[in-house]
């Protein structure tokens, strides 16, 4: 009698002997590539290791000045929303602010306090020397070593500066949230 374990051994020597492969071509970035004179198999070059990645976004592409004058803002990324933030602010592009980098949930809770969502850009101007420091502690965004991104709820997050890299800042971080299909300003994280 033939024991199961011992078809299954078969069935896998079977597959191998009568030509179960594929082959497939991939990029490579062989080890020695960057020596002179290496020799090196003939394999594609393109895309090195680099998967698809929905939240890249050329630099020319984040900021788009349409015929009619106007700009468009696009922000996949929270670097691409700290790029808004910081030069909406130092431009004095108060309405681009508004309209493209303030969160629509911020400026509703700002309506229902009573306040315009005028005044979160003029709040943020009287602490842009406490922006620009938190800033340039994670000039990289989520891809800082000593920034972290979290999620805070659904289609929220924060990124913020890891355990006491940021404890003499006013703000360690700043929360967004995904809005039209963009990264949208909530608000600055305060360690409590």
């Amino acid at each position: 009698m033939i024991r199961a374990a011992t078809i299954g051994v078969l069935i896998v020597v079977l597959l191998g002997v009568f030509g179960c492969t594929y082959q497939k071509e991939v990029a490579a970035n062989p080890f020695f590539s960057g020596i002179e004179g290496a020799k090196l198999p003939d394999v594609p070059r393109e895309n090195l290791g680099r998967g698809f990645d929905p939240t890249s976004l050329p630099l020319d592409q984040q900021r788009i000045e349409n015929e009619d004058g106007s700009i468009t803002l696009q922000a996949r990324s929270p670097r691409h929303l700290m790029r808004h933030i910081y030069e909406t602010l130092h431009n004095g592009e108060k309405d681009l602010f508004l309209e493209q980098v303030l969160s629509n949930a911020t400026k509703q809770e700002f309506i229902d306090h009573d306040t315009p969502p005028e005044q979160a850009y003029e709040m943020l101007l009287e602490h842009l020397d406490d922006m620009d420091k938190l800033f340039a502690r994670m000039p990289m965004a989520q891809n800082t070593p000593n920034a972290m991104l979290l999620t805070i709820g659904p289609g929220m997050h924060r990124l913020k500066l890891v355990q006491g890299v940021g404890r003499d800042l006013l703000w360690q971080g700043f929360d967004m949230i995904f809005e039209d299909g963009n990264e949208r300003l909530l608000w600055f994280y305060q360690q409590q």
